[in-house]
């Protein structure tokens, strides 16, 4: 029986060098590949959970559910079970594991001031990293996780790597491109759900980027520092709303 991480379809060496989608390097269909995602996104969803105490649900923590779900009717791709999770972090971050899940700090929820559209924005842009394959192909390519699902069930291995360098890698930014395409994704997905990212995007950036001048890019780990500038992100999304 393949383990879970052959099941995902994930092969290191030359392959992956030269970028193929993880999902046909060996084999199976899409939907077994979906499903094996869904699962190993549980995993590391719950491991985190054990790790990082969340929010008491709340009228504030309820109504980010509830943008989640608004936006997860509105995606094309409507494979995914997206839910949005509070999280007690003193920091502002958010995360995105493969599968769905969605974590946002509650400094981070505070920034948006209660603003449909900029959690919808913050969202969103989440999602994107989820329906783009970001979360899953940075999960898996990561070594210490491959041989750990090698050797032991998605649970424990999701655990383990938790334990060591997986927070790391979860605290850390994407790369500018993938993080550039998941703001245009999270503009064009608001926009189809009837609001308006480009303008809330822009301010809750604004924010961060004045909160990181003031406090330090340390002010959420790596997650500012490894992150693309800001001030690029309020460019291109300002000259997307004025062109």
């Amino acid at each position: 029986m393949k383990t879970l991480f052959e099941t995902i379809g994930h092969r290191l060496g030359q392959k992956v060098a030269q970028g193929k989608n993880t999902f046909n390097l060996m084999g199976g269909t899409e939907e077994d590949s979906l499903r094996a995602e869904i699962r190993l996104g549980r995993d590391l969803a719950a491991a985190l959970v054990a790790r990082i105490p969340l929010v008491e649900e709340n009228e504030t923590t309820r109504f980010a559910a509830q943008i989640g779900r608004w936006l997860a009717g509105h995606v094309k791709e409507r494979k995914h079970p997206f839910n949005v999770r509070v999280t007690g972090e003193p920091e502002p971050n958010a995360i995105a594991l493969p599968g769905g899940s969605i974590f946002v700090s509650w400094p981070m929820l505070e920034m948006c001031h209660g603003e449909r559209d900029e959690i919808a924005f913050l969202v969103a842009h989440e999602m994107a990293h989820i329906v783009r394959r970001h979360a899953l192909d940075r999960i898996i390519n990561d070594a210490a996780l491959s041989l750990l699902l090698r050797q032991t069930s998605g649970r424990h291995a999701a655990s383990a790597w938790l334990s060591k360098a997986g927070r790391q890698l979860l605290g850390s930014g994407y790369s500018r491109d993938e993080e550039l395409e998941a703001d245009v994704f999270a503009v064009a997905l608001v926009g189809t759900a009837g609001g308006d990212a480009l303008a809330a995007g822009e301010r809750l950036l604004a924010e961060l980027a004045q909160r990181a001048s003031v406090q330090g890019v340390g002010i959420a780990g790596d997650y500012f520092a490894t992150h693309p500038p800001i001030v690029e992100r309020i460019a291109n999304l300002r000259a997307k709303r004025q062109g």
